[in-house]
């Protein structure tokens, strides 16, 4: 349990910026959650709220199954504020369990500043200082994700055993080099760092695997060739706000659709995904499977 003393000296406000700038805020949000922090260290029931939330996402570390305990039951609505003062107030104990698994201090730090990467594109969704994501920080927050080049992994059981699931986060071009980097590097960090959880496979579920991307963009593109990787398993979900999210940062509710033709398109893959709506269309998420890289002898991997 991390108690109400230990959450008001990790929040203090001489200490925060350092590890928000390790977190990679920009500095609009760092100075935002500075003034949040104080704000809560002064209320006894935020900061009990803070407390239990951070005791959980403690006692969730190095938990890679469901099974893991939810930290957000006792958050009061619209507090995302208060979730993400609880991540902050508990980066120690997830640095502990990388620390214990000789995680490098570059890739463990780098991992957890999707932190700082979810709260900036809050602030392009919403205009915003915020976290409305702070459901799926619980999976970075478990010690188990790992930033390694262009993609995102964290050991997740299957039917089969372990597996690889990917995540692509918004950082720049998807492109095949890039991609085949992140898988190679990998397979070799994770059996050395997590040999708990031998993986077989890569896994992954995004909008990006739909195959009507493939009919649409040129088959050269960045996006068609990273679905080519990937062996579908069943039929996607319709999966069209979540598609508005990732393509344009703007939240879509289902019960009250954005008129698509609303929507300003820059890119080749944000006119398709207006296009495919506009004519009626619809979007999904599917999942599929890839291989571990051949483990022929190849450069050490980025924690060597």
């Amino acid at each position: 349990m991390i108690d109400e003393a230990t959450i008001r000296d990790r929040l203090h406000p001489d200490s925060l910026p350092d590890l928000l700038v390790r977190l990679g805020f920009h500095d609009d949000d760092a100075v935002e959650a500075v003034a949040a922090a104080d704000r809560v260290r002064r209320r006894r029931s935020d900061l009990a709220v803070v407390a239990r939330s951070a005791s959980l996402l403690a006692e969730g570390v190095g938990i890679f199954r469901p099974t893991a305990p939810d930290p957000w039951q006792d958050l009061p609505e619209g507090r995302e504020d208060l979730a993400l003062l609880a991540l902050l107030a508990s980066v120690d104990e997830v640095r502990a369990e990388h620390a214990r698994r000789r995680i490098p201090d570059a890739i463990s730090w780098g991992s957890l500043a999707d932190l700082g990467q979810q709260v900036s594109v809050n602030r392009l969704t919403h205009g915003r200082f915020g976290l409305d994501t702070y459901g799926w920080m619980r999976t970075a927050w478990s010690g188990g994700l790992m930033w390694l080049g262009r993609l995102e992994f964290v050991p997740k059981p299957s039917a089969s055993g372990w597996v690889l699931d990917t995540h692509i986060p918004a950082s720049g071009p998807l492109t095949p080099e890039s991609v085949d980097a992140a898988f190679a590097a990998a397979a070799p960090f994770f059996a050395r760092h997590f040999p708990d959880c031998p993986v077989t496979a890569f896994a992954c579920t995004s909008w990006l695997l739909d195959p009507t991307i493939a009919d649409l963009l040129p088959a050269s593109s960045n996006l068609v060739q990273f679905q080519r990787r990937w062996t579908l398993a069943g039929s996607g979900y319709r999966s069209d706000e979540s598609v508005i999210y990732f393509a344009f940062n703007v939240r879509s509710d289902p019960e009250d659709p954005i008129d698509p033709r609303t929507l300003t398109a820059r890119t080749s893959l944000q006119r398709a995904v207006v296009d495919h709506l506009v004519a009626g269309g619809h979007w999904s998420a599917w999942s599929g499977t890839a291989p571990l890289p051949d483990p022929t002898p190849t450069p050490d991997a980025p924690d060597a």
